[in-house]
């Protein structure tokens, strides 16, 4: 066996041992690109994955993101911001916000300024309470180096509820920021083009409404339920969300400007299978989506795999699921319209997961949610996992 081989091997070895189960104290360091890439290169994807736990003991993390300082930034939906450092586990808390915590309402999406260096902004949404109705608000808060400071409203009075809040963020290719929005448990404002509940909305940076808008508001598409992921495809650019179902269908969306997508007339395809679907599609310019489930597994984040470590994989959308207790992997043609494989990843194994994140080299991160109320949480929930695929040689 020659030098190289032995080498990529020692690597190999040390990745894998230095696994482990912890709480987040002494969590073990990321291996370094070139270390990755040569266990890809000596060996294969078995299609398992080594975890550790990087820190435990969280109250309903909502949203993961990667900073662009080098850390994992997080909310906590009772209105808690924190960073933290990916190889030894530190938490550090950055912002507190004061919002309504009822049922699935509180502090949810979060994303970062494209330009953070010389815009240090970070917007948020989190659910707050007026004259006794539930509403969401989107804001943007400038990071100091320590703390989230000066609190700027950018849209408020978007309907909420207990339940169905949307509430993602994304800021896309074009340098605008998209978020979904639940209905509010209310049907019939997802297809109230004038009501900011149910749709995905587009403004700018700055929380304007850009002029090339369809609809000359906020409101970018509509007919959705109650979308809970959200993320651009770094190669075809295309904006793809998940969103709950009723008792079925849930969906898997590709958004298009302008675009219909039929809640509540409309659960999953114009298959027929709620009353009036064929008729109101026949007569609407309905977008069906591209992949629906029944029963529900209640998809909630998403990311695109973009790294090297499972070459396989590039391209793939990646979404946790709550009810199902999963991670779904969904491999797209070519075009990007269509679903041509699925798989279900570490099913029932961590609960109930609410977002998954992508690290820069190809590992993933998950953040569980059974602190929720729904789930069955363990001494240790909730966690972020950091998740390493395992190879053979």
């Amino acid at each position: 066996m020659n030098y190289w081989r032995w080498l990529n091997l020692i690597v190999l070895l040390f990745v894998l041992l230095g696994l482990r189960t912890g709480t987040g104290r002494g969590a073990t360091p990321i291996p370094s690109g070139r270390e990755q890439r040569a266990a890809v290169q000596s060996g294969k994807f078995t299609g398992e994955f080594s975890f550790e736990t990087i820190k435990s003991g969280l109250d309903t993390p909502w949203d993961i993101n990667w900073g662009p300082d080098g850390s994992i930034w997080f909310t906590e939906r009772r209105g808690m911001v924190f960073r933290l450092h990916p190889a030894t586990g530190k938490v550090s808390p950055v912002g507190r916000i004061d919002v309504t915590e009822v049922s699935e309402s509180g502090l949810m999406g979060m994303v970062f300024h494209p330009d953070f260096t010389t815009n240090p902004y970070v917007y948020l949404v989190y659910s707050y309470e007026e004259n006794d109705e539930l509403l969401n608000r989107l804001v943007r808060m400038r990071y100091n180096g320590s703390a989230l400071v000066s609190e700027q409203i950018l849209l408020d009075g978007i309907p909420g509820a207990g339940n169905h809040n949307g509430s993602r963020l994304v800021v896309g290719p074009d340098r605008m920021l998209y978020m979904t929005t639940g209905d509010a448990q209310d049907k019939s404002l997802a297809q109230e083009r004038t009501s900011l509940a149910g749709k995905v909305l587009r403004l700018t940076l700055n929380g304007e409404v850009p002029a090339d808008n369809p609809f000359g508001t906020a409101v970018y598409s509509y007919g959705h339920r109650n979308p809970q992921g959200i993320v651009f495809h770094p190669s075809n650019r295309a904006l793809y969300i998940t969103e709950h179902g009723p008792a079925d269908n849930d969906e898997v969306n590709r958004i298009v400007k302008g675009g219909n997508y039929g809640w509540p007339k409309v659960r999953g395809f114009c298959d027929g299978d709620a009353w009036g679907e064929k008729e109101f599609c026949s007569k609407h310019k309905i977008i069906e989506p591209m992949a629906a489930w029944t029963p529900t597994v209640a998809p909630s984040g998403a990311d695109i795999y973009s790294g090297d470590l499972i070459p396989g994989w590039r391209g793939s959308l990646l979404f946790t699921t709550l009810r199902g207790q999963a991670l779904f992997r969904l491999q797209f043609s070519p075009d990007g319209n269509r679903v041509v494989r699925q798989e279900v990843h570490f099913k029932g194994k961590f609960g109930r997961l609410r977002d998954v994140l992508v690290g820069p080299q190809g590992e993933l991160y998950l953040a569980t949610s059974n602190q929720d109320g729904r789930g069955s949480p363990t001494p240790q929930d909730d966690r972020i996992l950091r998740l390493r695929p395992r190879f053979i040689y």
